[in-house]
């Protein structure tokens, strides 16, 4: 929301996009209180309800991808699978708060989004061809990968015994990895 507001505040002389941008920061103000209350009563969120784990993420990376006008392709490997609702939880919240990171700080022209089912294990993987970032960095330059988004991230993944691996090179994007195991239902 606040991304979208900011962006308004700077368009001048273009009242389409302005409308626009304010559009897209209502929207995601009201999908956000929902989800919120959502939460509360602890219930899937709803990308998921009702639905398979790779129509939610793919739905999720055309929604991304409108909002903010670069191409996301998605592409799910291996047969699928239905997961533990939490493992489904943390999987497209790993590809949610990974493609809010590309859109804040990466400056990509396209990303891809793969999910993968391998027998034991299910993996997201989110790639841009953004500015990156080098190593260790962390994509403010902030020292190490800790930023809020990349810690609930990485405690979201390793609270299911779960690995997160984050890769960029300055100038060459960056890429974000979650594998978890696939328990299923």
């Amino acid at each position: 929301v606040i991304t979208q507001l900011e962006a308004a505040s700077q368009v001048k002389g273009d009242p389409a996009e302005l409308q626009r941008r304010l559009d897209n920061a209502i929207n995601l103000a009201r999908e956000s209180l929902a989800e919120a209350r959502r939460s509360m009563r602890a219930i899937l969120p709803a990308p998921l309800e009702g639905r398979h784990l790779p129509d939610a993420v793919a739905d999720e990376a055309a929604r991304w991808s409108s909002l903010n006008r670069v191409p996301a392709e998605v592409t799910t490997t291996g047969e699928t699978q239905s997961l533990h609702p939490e493992v489904e939880v943390t999987v497209l919240r790993v590809a949610q708060e990974a493609l809010a990171n590309v859109a804040k700080h990466a400056n990509a022209s396209r990303v891809g989004v793969t999910l993968s089912y391998m027998g034991d294990v299910v993996t997201i993987d989110v790639k841009d061809d953004g500015t990156g970032f080098a190593n260790g960095t962390g994509p403010n330059g902030a020292g190490g990968d800790a930023g809020f988004g990349l810690t609930a991230m990485r405690q979201r993944v390793e609270r299911l015994a779960g690995t997160l691996e984050i890769e960029s090179e300055l100038g060459n994007g960056t890429a974000v990895c979650a594998t978890l195991p696939a328990i299923p239902i």
